[in-house]
């Protein structure tokens, strides 16, 4: 027996004894019942102990009638655990297991009070065969209308517009379409059509156009504690019952605003402001798909060079646009919103013209003359620039606010080669044999130091060597 085979095998053994402990009986090998109070009531659960038990908590059911509730699965169990529960195995820690199914009765009694909005409604269905993933815009709420979908791969459906069917759709039709309905605040999950259709305003038609199979999918808009969320529901193919059968497909928007929860709590700063980055070689292009995913918009992109198909080791264009200049590579890469200018800073007029349309600049292009103009275009305009570079083969990483003193500037130590630098037809310089993770880590030294002189926050020049 293994280790991990003796964890689990103690660990069940005190899960057990805490059962019988609590009055519990055994109804068979994997399942035991017995009864939990509440100060409102007594509540008959079975435990059961089938796989995935016990890498994943037991299953936790309520013995009798009871209308499913919130935090209850399609097949009736408790959900206890999320991701985010603290600890490997919390079911074992002594004591918690029978808490924690306490703690969720008594929630269900008052009506989850202040609970965290729970905003997957298709978890309280069955999930549907035919597609996996349904991507949508911005949706408004209001009166029923209809929206358009492509396919985007055999899975994946892609708004693609609003417009209702035709009344007659050939076979080589592409076009999906999809029914768009609101219920507003809910007080329980629905999880039935009944239970839907008593909830909708327009249920009689959507029932029609679902039935005759003009609407492939019906996406019902929901709020619950003023949060807004979508259940996406999928007719089940062939002839349907008295009852409407549906099936779930898990919803993405891709919303500028659910596009902005995850690029940091700094991103609505950063929207505001405009940068520009000079040299969109290895370390311009991460540093500027760095700041693009924090939230950054106006963004300028400034270099002259193409990009070949070796540079796609260390860059973060996409191979679509190999042969366009970096500038213009990685502007596309990143959106619209993105400028590019394939152009060399080669005058002090040239440099002072970048420093004063641009709430900062970032020198990447490890190119001395380029950092002195737009270092000196700084001093001019009593504004900071902020140059990045690697030295001795990616072991050697400075970023460095200018301008300074002569006495502050971070010079990095030289080291022997690690390994020879290689040569390509058509490069007049030598190739470095820098790793892409190099670029990726002064990237977002960058990237941080940039977003804190962006955002009003103490800011300092880093050097980073590995010796």
């Amino acid at each position: 027996m293994t280790e991990v085979d003796e964890f689990f095998r103690s660990a069940h053994n005190d899960l057990i004894y805490e059962l019988e402990m609590h009055g519990f009986l055994p109804v068979d090998e994997d399942s035991w019942t017995g009864e939990i109070r509440t100060p409102n009531a007594a509540w008959q659960v079975k435990v059961d102990f089938s796989s995935p038990y016990p890498t994943f908590p037991p299953r936790v059911l309520l013995v009798g009638d009871k209308p499913l509730s919130w935090h209850q699965n399609a097949d009736g169990s408790l959900c206890l655990y999320s991701q985010s529960s603290p600890g490997a195995f919390p079911w074992f820690a002594h004591g918690a297991f029978l808490a924690k199914v306490r703690e969720w009765l008594e929630n269900d009694e008052t009506g989850w009070i202040g609970d965290t909005p729970d905003l997957d409604l298709e978890r309280y269905w069955e999930p549907n065969t035919r597609f996996a993933l349904l991507v949508h815009d911005e949706l408004p709420g209001g009166k029923t209308y209809w929206a358009r979908f492509d396919r985007s791969g055999p899975e994946t459906l892609v708004q693609s517009g609003y417009e209702a069917p035709p009344r007659k759709r050939p076979r080589s039709h592409k076009h999906l379409y999809g029914l768009v309905a609101d219920i507003g605040e809910i007080e329980a999950p629905p999880r039935t059509w009944a239970q839907l259709s008593a909830l909708l305003e327009d249920s009689v038609n959507i029932e029609t156009e679902l039935r005759e199979h003009r609407a492939d999918v019906l996406l019902v808009r929901y709020a619950r504690a003023d949060h807004q969320g979508l259940l996406g529901l999928v007719p089940v193919p062939g002839g349907q019952p008295t009852e409407l059968k549906l099936r779930s497909v898990s919803c993405a928007s891709r919303s500028p605003r659910t596009m902005a929860l995850r690029a940091g709590f700094q991103s609505s700063d950063l929207r505001k402001k405009v940068v520009t980055v000079v040299g969109v070689g290895a370390v311009g292009s991460f540093v500027a798909q760095g700041l693009f995913r924090a939230g950054l918009r106006d963004l300028v992109l400034v270099d002259v060079e193409r990009l070949r198909p070796g540079n796609l080791a260390r860059h973060a264009a996409s191979c679509a646009f190999i042969g366009k200049p970096k500038a213009e590579a990685m502007a596309r890469t990143l959106g619209a919103t993105v400028l590019a200018f394939p152009f060399r800073v080669d005058s002090l007029t040239c440099a002072i013209r970048i420093v004063n349309t641009a709430d900062l600049v970032i020198d990447a292009t490890a190119n001395e003359v380029v950092t002195q103009l737009l270092t000196e275009a700084g001093r001019l305009a009593g504004r900071t620039v902020l140059s990045t570079y690697l030295a001795n083969q990616g072991r050697s990483k400075v970023v460095e606010i200018l301008p300074s003193a002569a006495d502050d500037r971070l010079v990095p130590q030289e080291l022997p080669p690690a390994a020879a630098d290689g040569v390509e037809s058509g490069c007049g310089d030598p190739i470095s044999t820098t790793p892409p993770f190099a670029v990726m880590e002064i990237a977002g030294m960058t990237c941080r130091i940039a977003t804190a002189m962006l955002v009003g926050e103490t800011a300092m020049s880093e050097l980073r060597e590995q010796t």
